[in-house]
């Protein structure tokens, strides 16, 4: 009986061990190039969830300039995986001239794990002597990117992701729309205000949005994105007077631990501000 017993604990600890190595997969490498440049991003699904083997190889002008794999904050291995943008690539790395310098860029798109979050953009830009790595955390909404067109460089086209959470649950929360630019120092400028006809089409889809459902007590998530737009389309007035008459009817209801009524309004206005929305020359995230 004890010999049987102990065969059978012996079995059941090669389980986990069985079905972890059912689950790993084979080793993957991508592709991709623009003019001189040519990237390679290998990487392994280990199964559990967890990656292992990413590399990155770039090669400018037919010589090796980088290979390896920086650090990403956030995204830590070994539960780091490549990730795809916005459901439009089939793969995660991609080769394009993202700030408009006339020299292609190495983006490799990750994802932290998680319920909900995050899509990470690794961006690996030419200094002259090599690539240097350079990373911006999109959250939930992850990113399109809208490549460069004449003088006008590529667009991260992305939703504010402050929004979720914040005033309702996140199935119930919106993002209103955000347009960021890649810098030649690696930073992410928001240009969400100089694309005016985005901005409006991205309001007119939250207003109708949240007429369907503003007698409920899910709809103060979309609300606060329908107001977000029109303050950074400079109809801060009228937006304004929009909550009033929705507070005077009684819809600004929620359920807690969010706020509904004055109070609503009051931690709308303040994010809002702090955030800075509103007309502006840019910002830097």
């Amino acid at each position: 009986m004890v010999r049987l017993l102990l065969a059978v604990l012996a079995a059941l600890a090669l389980l986990p061990a069985t079905a972890l190595a059912a689950d790993a997969k084979a080793p993957v490498t991508e592709t991709a190039s623009a003019g001189t440049v040519s990237a390679t991003f290998t990487s392994q699904d280990a199964g559990d969830g967890e990656f292992k083997g990413l590399n990155i190889t770039i090669t400018r002008g037919g010589v090796q300039a980088y290979s390896g794999m920086p650090k990403v904050k956030g995204c830590e291995q070994p539960y780091c995986a490549p990730d795809t943008v916005d459901g439009d690539a089939r793969q995660a790395l991609s080769v394009v001239d993202a700030n408009g310098d006339g020299e292609p860029d190495v983006i490799v798109n990750l994802y932290s794990g998680g319920a909900h979050c995050c899509e990470i953009a690794l961006v690996l830009m030419w200094n002259g002597t090599t690539y240097k790595p350079f990373t911006h955390n999109f959250a939930d909404p992850g990113y399109k990117l809208v490549p460069a067109s004449g003088d006008t460089p590529a667009q991260f086209v992305t939703a504010d992701a402050r929004f979720g959470y914040e005033y309702t649950d996140y199935a119930d929360s919106a993002m209103p729309l955000q347009i960021l630019q890649l810098g030649d120092d690696g930073t992410f400028a928001d240009q969400t205000f100089s694309h005016s006809a985005a901005i409006r089409a991205d309001a007119a889809r939250w207003k109708k949005a949240y007429n369907k459902i503003r007698t409920g007590r899910s709809s103060l998530g979309v609300l606060a994105a329908y107001i977000a737009d029109e303050w950074q389309l400079g109809r801060r007035k009228a937006a304004d007077a929009f909550l009033q008459h929705e507070l005077r009817a009684g819809r600004l209801k929620t359920v807690k631990p969010w706020p509904g009524g004055k109070a609503y309004i009051k931690l709308l206005k303040k994010d809002l501000r702090s955030w800075g929305y509103g007309p502006r020359s840019g910002a830097t995230l």
